[in-house]
Formats: C-alpha cells, sequence, structure tokens
C-alpha cells in the first residue's frame, strides 16, 4: 500500500482562467465578451429564465451593443446527445464566445461546445479517445451555484447518451477563459439544494486534503474550504439572503476548482458520478450520505490528517491518541450536520435506489481515474462495502 509519506515531492500545475470573483463581478460580462470578439452563443436551461438570472445576462451584453443567441433548452438531466445540437447552432452562427450560465450540468455542455466549436467531429468521437487540436473559441463560465468542479480544468464531464452512464472527457483544447463567480446571482437557489451543494464542498475538500496528490500549495485552502463550509454553513440556513454568507461558501467552492487541478477527487465524487447516471441520483444528496464512511475507510491510513480536520471542526483532540482524534473528525461532521435545522437524508435507500444499483454505480465509480488518488487503494469490492453501509 501507498504510504502518505512516499507521495511524490514535484508540483507542477497552472491556470490559465482569468478569475472574476466577488459580489457583482457579472457586471463585468458584456465588457469580457466584447473584448472576445462580440459574436456570442448563450447556452443555459429554463431555470435560469425563471430566477430572473438570464435577463440579467441579457441585459449587460445588450447594454455594450451584444445580441447573443440563445439555447436555453439544457434540461436536468439532458445527455451528450443535447451537445452536437448546440454545438451545430453555435457552428453554423460562428459564435466565437461561448457562455455557459447555470448548473454544473450546463457549464459542462457549454464548455464542451466552446471546444467542439475549434475542432472536427462529434462529441462521441471524444468520448471514445479521439484528441483535440488544442483550440476552443473563447468560453466564458458563469455558475448559478456554489461551486463547479472542472471550471478551472482541462476536463469536463458528460452523461453518455449511449449508456447513460458519467464520463469525464480530457483532451487538449478543453478550457475555461474566463471563469466569472457573482454570489449575488445565487440569491434564489431553493434552501435543500444549497445546502447539499455546500455540503458537497464539504466532502470534496476532504477528500482533496487526503489525496495522495495533495501538496503544499493546495493543502492550505482545503483546509480553508472544510473552515469556511463548517462555520459559515449554519449562518446561510437561517439568513439565506446574506450575500455575504453566500460569497464565504462561494469561496469554499473556488478553492475546490482550483486544487482540483491537483488533487482530482476520491471516492464519494466517483461514485456520486455512478449513481446520477442511469438512476438520476443528485450528486451532492449522494455525497453527503457517502462522506462519514469515506472517512471511516481512510481512517486508519491518513489518522494524522482526520485529526487536524476534526481540529479545524473546533473538536477537543488535546491528549488523544491520533486514531482516537481522528474519529472527531467524523462526530463532528454527524453533530454539525444534525445542528443544521434541515432534515437530510441519511442513507442510500431514501433516494430510491435498489440494492442491485449499487453494483452499477461501483463498476463506473471503479473507471475514474480520481479513485487512484485516496490513500487506501479500492477495488470494486471496497467500493461495495463503502456502498452498502451507505444504504
Amino acid at each position: 500500500m501507498l504510504e502518505w509519506r512516499n507521495r511524490m515531492r514535484i508540483s507542477e500545475f497552472s491556470i490559465p482562467t482569468k478569475i472574476e470573483f466577488g459580489i457583482d463581478s457579472l457586471a463585468r460580462l458584456g465588457h469580457f465578451v466584447k473584448d472576445l470578439g462580440g459574436r456570442a452563443i448563450l447556452i443555459s436551461d429554463n431555470v435560469m429564465r425563471e430566477t430572473g438570472i438570464l435577463n440579467t445576462v441579457e441585459n449587460i451584453l445588450r447594454s455594450k451593443g451584444i445580441i447573443p443567441i440563445l439555447y436555453d433548452g439544457i434540461f436536468p438531466v439532458a445527455d451528450s446527445s443535447i451537445i452536437d445540437e448546440v454545438t451545430l447552432i453555435a457552428r453554423k452562427s460562428r459564435a466565437n464566445v461561448a457562455i455557459g450560465v447555470g448548473s454544473s450540468r450546463v457549464c459542462n455542455i457549454a464548455k464542451i461546445t466552446a471546444f467542439l466549436c475549434e475542432n472536427n467531429g462529434d462529441i462521441i468521437d471524444y468520448i471514445h479517445g479521439r484528441e483535440g487540436n488544442g483550440k476552443h473559441i473563447a468560453y466564458i463560465e458563469i455558475p448559478a451555484v456554489f461551486r463547479e468542479v472542472y471550471a478551472l480544468s482541462g476536463s469536463a464531464f458528460l452523461t453518455d447518451a449511449y449508456d447513460q452512464t458519467n464520463k469525464v472527457i480530457s483532451t487538449e483544447g478543453l478550457g475555461t477563459d474566463i471563469l466569472i463567480v457573482d454570489p449575488a446571482i445565487m440569491s434564489e437557489i431553493p434552501l435543500d439544494t444549497a445546502v447539499y451543494i455546500a455540503l458537497d464542498i464539504l466532502t470534496l475538500s476532504i477528500e482533496g486534503y487526503i489525496s495522495l496528490k495533495v501538496n503544499p500549495l493546495v493543502e492550505p485552502i482545503l483546509l480553508r474550504g472544510i473552515e469556511l463550509v463548517y462555520y459559515n454553513l449554519s449562518k446561510y440556513v437561517k439568513n439565506p439572503h446574506d450575500v455575504g454568507i453566500r460569497e464565504q461558501i462561494c469561496t469554499a467552492g473556488l478553492f475546490i476548482a482550483i486544487s482540483n487541478i491537483v488533487t482530482g477527487f476520491g471516492i464519494a465524487f466517483s461514485l456520486s458520478m455512478g449513481m446520477n447516471g442511469k438512476n438520476r441520483i443528485s450528486k451532492p444528496v449522494s455525497s453527503s450520505i457517502l462522506l462519514p464512511y469515506i472517512i471511516d475507510y481512510n481512517l486508519n491510513v491518513v489518522a494524522s490528517r482526520f485529526a487536524k480536520i476534526a481540529r479545524v471542526m473546533g473538536r477537543d483532540i488535546n491528549n488523544l491518541e491520533e486514531t482516537q482524534a481522528a474519529l472527531k473528525a467524523i462526530e463532528g461532521i454527524k453533530e454539525f450536520k444534525d445542528s443544521l435545522g434541515i432534515k437530510l437524508k441519511k442513507s442510500l435507500k431514501e433516494l430510491g435506489l435498489k440494492k442491485d444499483d449499487l453494483a452499477e454505480a461501483a463498476e463506473v465509480a471503479v473507471r475514474f481515474e480520481d479513485i487512484n488518488s485516496i490513500p487506501r487503494r479500492a477495488s470494486f469490492e471496497n467500493l461495495m462495502e463503502i456502498l452498502e453501509k451507505a444504504y
């Protein structure tokens, strides 16, 4: 088994994306689009129209004389078949800027569309391993939730229309030119959804912090991300319209996007991707259920890491043996979730999954590259054990 102390010491990563972060940062969108060419396709969904976010974006663009081509037909469980449809419109209109506004799925579809506009073929070619030419039309990403995990990486996720499984494509040319994170536009997120997304950020931060790939450059921001969610989520539940609190949680979400370039993700992410494909189970919901079981699975391998997490959560670990101190992290997370005053799902069974669905989720998860970055190696059988405990 690979020990924590033997991880690689050489660290290398780059973030070519311009990050525009903060309250009312969306106001600069028109300026960015004009500088990038001005012939834009705006990719979104009906939810963004209903919340008024899409109207705000269109008005900002019009103030700069930009009338975008609009595609707002991305539906919540859209698969890869819609990507070719959007790309055809973008290619025919000769768009030189793609703007993705909305959920994680919307943003990833928009990112892939920007890539396909400068690359031959259809999305199926790249699902099957075709390499990109290193180019894409300019892409601006505007998440409407607290985090978008692939925002700063050369990867994107999709649901393959052929087998309805979630897959990640990584190729030369996939990328985001400008990321705009504006907490002011996130006031209409349903409370339950917002809480689960914040808990997902917590899970991703913890798994990133214990990753074999973690390095001193991202360790501090991952710990800070844990702290931001832990000490701000209950405040958010009490006052979701406080934009300052939303900004704190968005900061933790941005840290995830940055650290992903180095650490990748772990078991919770891979399994939740596996459950989200055919079964359409919400990734943040399943991730929040899995977290304590994943800590337990890795506990003895990286107890010192979990002890530090427990300390960040304010747990008293003085004079405790390392493993006992690490267990305080599980205790802290349980008490934290219970204190939110929101009725959260506690088992995978509550999500409508059948026992037979677990094996399929594990089969998908074990194929994700990120599964190799966890401190304790996980086989199909190990993943099944975790799923059965969480069921």
